[in-house]
């Protein structure tokens, strides 16, 4: 006969190899000896403290908890496969949450701490009293620590975004800095998801017309050469092809769009976009022009990133 479901205890889960359960001042033992175990494999990208779990324990709050995966057979060592935390917890419309985490020797690297963390983000979305009743759970990791990123992405979290100088933490250099971090997100409607599920870019688009001459170097950085690096979007110019056909097979192939700097007539823009995918009512038009000031340049990307909002 199966548990009822509201007899199981708040913010637990039990899998096949491992169990999930907020930390009680039983771990102190278990705790020191994982963390000891792992400091140096840690301390390349987190501040790991043996004697720190009195404080997770008393920081325990529903804006901040902390998950202990077991190991269901300890094979004789101390248990702990892993601790996770999930922070920053904010309701409301909001109802998202960013998670951190670290796995412990001599568990680490056989799947054991992948099966928790599965398990935990189970625990964040699941509805109230049981689980946490999230809608977003975002996972920020430094670029380098590409161990911790694959199995964000094991677990189908999607790369959205780049944050600058996000943490104040150690990095692969052994010191301390405010580092740059990877973010990488899971949304409730999405889970479980597929491992490693492809999650396309948001493509974009601007076409550039009008005066010729945008191979003469001499008038200085097109408009369209300077809306590109202002969206982190490829430039497709007829300074390099002068085939209407080809730039817009550039386009259809790239990923995240660009902008195309064209002299076509209007049908042959309207087929081009077409053919790479874009709705030629969407995507924005803009006048030949050489060195705009940067204000203008801004003022022109953020209208191309609204037409696809």
């Amino acid at each position: 006969m199966s548990a009822d479901p509201e007899a199981v205890a708040p913010f637990t889960a039990v899998g096949e190899r491992v169990e999930v359960r907020p930390p009680i001042p039983a771990d102190a033992t278990a705790y020191a000896d994982a963390v000891t175990r792992s400091e140096r494999r840690l301390a390349d990208f987190a501040v790991p403290d043996p004697n720190n779990l009195p404080v997770v324990l008393e920081n325990q709050s529903p804006t901040y908890r902390t998950f202990m995966v077991l190991a269901l057979d300890p094979e004789g060592s101390h248990g702990l496969v892993g601790r996770i935390n999930i922070a920053n917890v904010v309701g409301g419309s909001f109802r998202s949450a960013s998670i951190g985490y670290d796995s412990y020797d001599p568990y680490a690297g056989r799947g054991l701490f992948a099966e928790g963390l599965r398990l935990t983000v189970d625990i964040a979305f699941d509805d109230q009293p049981h689980g946490m009743g999230l809608h977003r759970i975002e996972a920020n990791i430094q670029p380098a620590n590409h161990r911790s990123a694959g199995l964000a992405r094991s677990l189908g979290f999607v790369h959205e975004g780049f944050s600058r100088a996000f943490l104040h933490l150690p990095g692969p250099d052994g010191r301390r800095d405010w580092r740059d971090h990877e973010r990488f997100t899971m949304l409730s409607s999405d889970w479980p998801a597929v491992p490693y599920r492809p999650h396309g870019h948001r493509r974009i688009a601007c076409v550039v017309t009008g005066a010729p001459g945008y191979d003469a170097a001499s008038r200085g950085r097109s408009v369209g050469a300077a809306v590109a690096a202002e969206l982190g979007i490829p430039l497709f110019s007829a300074a390099t092809v002068e085939s209407p056909s080809v730039l817009f097979e550039l386009l259809r192939a790239s990923p995240v769009g660009g902008v195309v700097e064209v002299r076509a007539s209007a049908p042959e823009l309207r087929m081009g976009l077409a053919r790479a995918g874009f709705d030629p009512s969407v995507v924005p038009h803009l006048e030949a022009a050489f060195d705009l000031p940067r204000s203008e340049v801004v003022r022109h990307a953020l209208a191309v990133r609204a037409a696809y909002a």
